[in-house]
């Protein structure tokens, strides 16, 4: 997404923008990882990557992060181009079906295999939250 910017934040609101994307993603991860300790403290570290929830904590994250980027752009006076929010939209879009399928995928035949994709994916995840979370940021800040 091609977003014109007219001047870089400063250090000290960069520093503020993440850690409001920090205390964010810490109350997106406290229920998560109770779940996770939960099955390690009933079941075997396999039980923690054969767990669903990896899935179900990327699809909240993929389609939380589109749908606050695609609220900042329609409110923002900042000229963007519709053609790569276009593109934007969809590649999260994408990522929201991935993680809805290997959700399925992980209720109906769990592999190490599979569990181990959905860990990869939970972090790209992760990493989308903090990169469009910055951007939606700067956006909501040059209303």
């Amino acid at each position: 997404m091609v977003i014109n910017m007219s001047c870089e934040p400063t250090k000290f609101e960069r520093r503020a923008i993440y850690a409001d994307l920090k205390t964010e993603y810490i109350y997106i991860a406290i229920p998560f990882m109770l779940l996770i300790s939960v099955r390690l403290y009933i079941g075997a570290w396999q039980d923690v990557v054969l767990s669903p929830d990896w899935s179900l904590a990327s699809c909240l994250m993929f389609g939380q992060i589109t749908s606050k980027v695609s609220k900042a752009v329609a409110s923002s006076s900042v000229k963007t181009s519709q053609q790569h929010f276009g593109l934007y939209t969809a590649k999260r879009f994408f990522f929201v079906i991935i993680a809805v399928a290997f959700y399925f995928g992980m209720l109906a035949k769990p592999t190490i295999g599979l569990g181990y994709a959905q860990i990869i994916l939970f972090f790209i995840a992760s990493y989308f939250h903090f990169s469009d979370g910055f951007t939606t940021s700067l956006l909501q800040k040059k209303v």
